[in-house]
């Protein structure tokens, strides 16, 4: 007799005919990426004939630009298609290194650098610092990620709530309250998937004291870094009380339009980029030539690609959240970065209810708030990577379907 799958409205798993999981513990236990399961079913109903408006991945809507893929073409004609030092060519290193001290104001030397994928380098940087029974303090809602990652590491996640005031902020004092003896790792997020939420500096500074007193390590993720509609980007890394404890991730995706390309950089010091460079040589073990020469075109090409996009996501988002404000039952505050709106929608059902029933009934996609923790409960993420005119129908699909349950 064999093997039977299970399934589920985000995802499935598989049963021994007598009802005994097959697989290791720590892989059977761990929650799918709700996000990705979501796409994932969107293409399926898709394939099935089903026209979906999907506004659940972070994906830019746009074409990489022509200058990084006309370089990568040039280094694919030039057979550039071999193994890699393992850090990342030094081109690229050096180049990363250069933007970060200028832009981010970080003490960054190419030892300072290593390249690889932005949610690999998170998912190495826990690797490196936890030990079985460490836990890692992360927001919630927070991205989809950092606890099964803090699960594979034999840590304990340890989700922190965000406060919803004119914004979501993470509270210095829920912090500190949430801090035991075995803290090893603080993750923060900054512009946040899923809330669009910044942490400035004064927030900054007072997480910075935090882990210098408790000799808390940071990772912080900054992959949203260029899509911040005005406001001002700040490293948490550039302060004093933080640079010698911060590992700091970004790259590509996002900023570039080159999320299938999966590049991107960590900066720490020398001791831990030695650590994360171990993992690399016994899993992916280097990027490929090819992709390095497309990213380094990317940081040499300047930035009119980056500003282009970041107008239109403003564009949009001045435009989405108005209209799903105008929806009875809903309310979403303004996003300052990332490309998301997360709103609350007060009809008494639960955020998965309602994404199930968005997607049976108006045939839209949205990701469930219940996704990036319990503090998301009750909203729901809608991407504004995605056209004007399917933003539009997407809102008005929406208030249909609002309209006629009530």
């Amino acid at each position: 007799m064999s093997p039977r799958v299970h399934p589920g409205f985000l995802y499935e798993f598989i049963l021994h005919p007598a009802g005994e999981i097959l697989f290791s513990k720590r892989i059977t236990e761990l929650e799918p990426s709700a996000t990705i399961a979501l796409g994932n079913l969107v293409k399926k109903l898709e394939r099935e004939g089903t026209k979906i408006l999907s506004f659940t991945l972070g994906e830019p809507d746009f074409t990489t630009p022509t200058h990084i893929i006309e370089a990568t073409k040039a280094a694919l004609d030039k057979g550039d298609t071999h193994y890699t030092p393992s850090e990342g060519n030094m081109d690229l290193r050096q180049a990363v290194a250069e933007r970060v001290r200028s832009r981010n104001s970080l003490k960054a030397q190419p030892e300072n650098v290593i390249i690889l994928p932005t949610k690999l380098a998170i998912y190495m940087a826990v690797q490196a610092l936890v030990d079985d029974g460490d836990e890692v303090i992360f927001p919630d809602p927070g991205w989809v990620s950092y606890g099964p990652m803090v699960q594979l590491s034999g840590g304990r996640p340890v989700p922190v709530p965000m406060v919803n005031m004119d914004g979501w902020k993470w509270e210095l004092s829920d912090i500190e309250a949430a801090i035991t003896k075995r803290t090893k790792v603080l993750i923060m997020n900054t512009p946040s998937n899923p809330t669009g939420s910044i942490v400035d500096r004064k927030e900054q500074e007072g997480l910075a004291r935090l882990a210098r007193d408790h000799d808390i390590r940071i990772i912080s993720d900054e992959i949203y870094e260029n899509l911040i509609y005005g406001e001002t980007h700040h490293s948490i890394g550039s302060l004093p009380a933080a640079e010698d404890r911060t590992i700091t991730v970004s790259g590509f995706s996002k900023s570039y339009a080159m999320t299938g390309w999966r590049v991107g950089w960590m900066i720490a010091d020398p001791d831990t980029i030695k650590m994360v460079n171990k993992l690399q040589q016994h899993t992916l073990t280097c990027l490929p030539g090819f992709v390095q020469k497309g990213a380094l075109a990317g940081l040499k090409g300047g930035d009119s690609s980056i500003e282009e996009m970041k107008r239109e996501f403003r564009a949009r988002r001045d435009m989405i959240i108005p209209l799903l404000n105008e929806i009875d039952t809903i309310s979403c505050e303004v996003p300052k970065g990332a490309f998301y709106a997360f709103f609350r929608m007060d009809n008494g059902k639960s955020s998965l209810e309602n994404a199930e029933l968005l997607l049976k009934h108006a045939h839209v996609a949205l990701t469930p708030g219940s996704a990036f923790g319990k503090a998301g409960e009750g909203y729901l993420r809608m991407s504004y990577a995605a056209s004007r005119e399917d933003l539009e129908a997407g809102a008005a699909a929406i208030a249909s379907h609002v309209s006629s349950h009530q």
